[in-house]
């Protein structure tokens, strides 16, 4: 784990989702004075879906305005498929806010195969993020998650050599024991964000948490480390039940803050 991460550890689900309410809004503003847009990559699967849900209470008009959101990864099935994590963000966030729909960036899955996907959401991430004159997209917020395995996006064990490569931004992913290929933003990608919010929920959680955390277990979440950028692992206590080691605890909002350095 990157010595800059911060973690903290909510009571609950609702918790932590109310706080990434304020994170989410404290960084908005944050990159609507610097450069008047709020890019952000949004996390798929069933974790985020209540802070999705308590995000379409935030009624800016103006910020929404100036909102682009693409998926982190994408499952390489048609937008209306029940295993599309486009379908699921839609249902619990985009049918309820007043965001342009120029604004809202999915993976393209109505084509040949993931790779030609990968290639035209690279295309459609550098042509958004041409101005910034960098050879990867610089986000100003990623949403990630977490798997037991300890993959995230749709990076997973095994495929280190491929997601370190810092000339890919997108890369398709085809694995034997995946029942559909994916599309996925690549590690220097995620690594090149402003801010990196890794949220994980629940006790099937808390093993991978414990091996990231305290044994720097070798896996693709573990390898997520800003440059320039600030990266903050979001719990609940379920997800932090194995932690082990002696912790000092912080009262900070609503949260326990594990000091990591």
């Amino acid at each position: 784990m990157a010595a800059q991460a911060k973690v903290l550890i909510f009571e609950s689900p609702y918790a932590a989702a109310n706080y990434l309410l304020k994170k989410w809004q404290e960084i908005a503003q944050w990159a609507v004075v610097d450069h008047q847009l709020f890019n952000v990559a949004l996390s798929g699967g069933r974790t985020p879906a209540e802070f999705y849900c308590r995000l379409c209470a935030l009624e800016n008009y103006g910020l929404w305005q100036r909102t682009h959101l693409f998926p982190g990864d994408e499952r390489f099935v048609p937008a209306n498929d029940k295993d599309s994590n486009f379908r699921m963000i839609k249902s619990n966030l985009l049918d309820y806010i007043h965001i342009p729909p120029q604004n809202v960036h999915p993976v393209p899955t109505n084509g040949k195969n993931a790779a030609v996907a990968a290639e035209e959401y690279k295309n459609i991430l550098m042509d958004h993020f041409a101005d910034q004159h960098k050879p990867l997209p610089r986000f100003d917020l990623i949403l990630l998650g977490i798997g037991e395995d300890g993959h995230t996006a749709s990076l997973f064990p095994g495929m280190e050599q491929q997601t370190r490569d810092p000339d890919i931004a997108v890369m398709p992913v085809s694995l034997p024991h995946l029942k559909t290929d994916r599309v996925s933003l690549s590690l220097p990608v995620i690594n090149s964000a402003s801010n990196v919010v890794v949220l994980v929920l629940g006790v099937t959680k808390a093993g991978i948490i414990q091996k990231i955390l305290e044994d720097n277990y070798p896996c693709p979440a573990a390898q997520v480390n800003p440059t320039g950028g600030r990266l903050t692992f979001v719990l609940d206590k379920e997800a932090a039940g194995k932690l082990s080691r002696p912790l000092t605890y912080l009262q900070e909002d609503d949260a326990l803050c594990l000091k990591t350095s």
